[in-house]
């Protein structure tokens, strides 16, 4: 046996692997707070459009387009990551306090862009402080990870089964802007604990390269240019979930005549799964192969919009309908753990040891920056498209699709404060998100290689 699988066998010490829990657990809390349900309260709170919601969206992307050559650089050549970790949750945390008293457009705009820059790269450096103190990544990390999904759903079910439990109609919607509390302050804690994680210092052999362009020359391997470009893609599908699926949500409980909040419980299903998926993925990988175990992801984000677009259509039958809904929640734990979870992995593994936060957060940029930049614009354009004012102007009418299934009125406050009747063509917004996800899977089946474990430590060796 060699000294590498030597090292590989070792496991972390209990202690760090506790800290390395809690920190992830902060970290996702903050997330869980708003992400499930701030394009509904957006909506029906603010009386954001379709156009806007994709603005919004695509903004919130923008200060992470900026991360490899900022926030990367900084961690491996300058900072020490805790400390970077702490700036960018403190002060994230008083603009998320600051965004709860804001109700206009260009100033919830501007918040959250700011807020971006500082959020987005604390996922790709907790991924990257994490790694770079486990002596079993492949095994150890899913799980360490696993407790962000958690941290994830508890703020639902505090969210709406504390603060929201009684509120029903506008009081409700107005209501949910308490998650913007709720992420600030969970924020402000993350940046104390932060200062108490263990020193990670950058890396001072070859200062004299800088770190982003070193990650920039490894665009020249088919496999990590490949794996860049299907993030890219899938992760405009991303979006369309996080953007599109809370108010999809809601349409689908109106047809039931649900009232309450439910919308970020039903949506922490994903989260639950994810679980599931994290605490098995590190055998998943070992056995299977990062090809394999990144397909079934892949597939997942295909299936889940599929199954939306048939629920959508059967609202009738609600039982069937809510459980379908469930069901694509529940596929949320294979598109996340088994795609973007070994995709980070696997950039891990194939990074040279100096520039391993500059690789995170180059990745991440293409999946939580470029990706989402384009996801923001384009689903809400799609979304905009299938919304409006009668019939007759739906797409489906021009293009003379007879059946009108799945096609839900709603009613909607404007900016101005009136209240607007308008209908939604649901089926049209999520098979647009299924033929971006068939394009990316077909993509990385037929262009990625098939590597096992051995080739994979080989070629990552060869990199360095």
């Amino acid at each position: 046996m060699t000294g590498t699988e030597n090292l590989v066998q070792e496991s972390t010490e209990k202690p760090l692997k506790l800290r390395l829990y809690l920190m992830m657990f902060l970290q996702y809390f903050v997330q869980g707070c708003y992400l499930p349900i701030i394009t509904l309260y957006l909506i029906e709170a603010l009386g954001f459009s379709a156009m806007q919601i994709g603005v919004f969206g695509a903004a919130l992307a923008v200060g992470p387009l900026l991360a490899p050559f900022i926030f990367g650089q900084i961690v491996d050549r300058h900072y020490a990551t805790e400390r970077v970790l702490s700036f960018c949750h403190f002060s994230g945390g008083i603009i998320m306090l600051a965004l709860f008293f804001q109700n206009s457009f260009w100033p919830v705009v501007i918040l959250g862009v700011l807020y971006s820059i500082l959020y987005v790269p604390t996922m790709m450096l907790t991924n990257s402080l994490t790694f770079q103190h486990l002596k079993d990544s492949d095994k150890e990390f899913p799980l360490i990870r696993l407790w962000g999904t958690i941290g994830f759903v508890v703020p639902a079910w505090m969210a709406e089964g504390l603060f929201l439990a009684h509120l029903k109609g506008d009081e409700l919607n107005t209501g949910r802007g308490i998650v913007l509390m709720m992420a600030g302050v969970a924020g402000l804690l993350m940046a104390a604990y932060s200062l108490t994680l263990p020193h990670t210092p950058p890396v001072k052999s070859d200062k004299k390269d800088l770190a982003p362009g070193k990650v920039l020359r490894m665009l020249k391997y088919r496999h990590f240019l490949v794996l860049v470009v299907v993030a890219f893609i899938i992760s405009i599908v991303h979006k369309f979930y996080f953007q599109w699926n809370s108010p999809f949500l809601n349409a689908i409980l109106k047809q039931g005549n649900v009232t309450g909040a439910w919308e970020q419980r039903i949506s922490s299903i994903g989260q639950v799964f994810e679980v599931l998926v994290m605490a098995v993925l590190g055998f998943g990988i070992k056995k299977y192969g990062f090809k394999t175990v990144m397909l079934v992801g892949l597939w997942a984000y295909l299936l889940r919009s599929l199954i939306f677009a048939y629920a959508s259509t059967i609202g009738a039958f609600f039982p069937a309908a809510l459980f379908l809904t469930c069901v694509g929640q529940a596929m949320h734990g294979l598109c996340f753990g088994c795609f973007l979870a070994a995709a980070y992995i696997y950039v891990d593994k194939v990074a040279p040891l100096d520039v391993r936060g500059s690789m995170q957060t180059f990745f991440g940029t293409f999946v939580f920056g470029l990706g989402m930049f384009a996801g923001g614009f384009i689903s809400g354009t799609i979304g905009k498209f299938f919304t409006a004012t009668s019939t007759d102007t739906l797409l489906r009418s021009q293009w003379n699709i007879p059946s009108q299934a799945g096609i839900l009125e709603f009613a909607q406050k404007n900016l101005d404060g009136d209240s607007i009747s308008l209908l939604r063509d649901w089926p049209g917004i999520w098979l647009s998100s299924a033929a971006i996800a068939l394009f990316a899977t077909l993509l990385f089946w037929a262009l990625f290689p098939k590597l096992d474990s051995s080739s994979r430590l080989a070629h990552a060796e060869e990199t360095t």
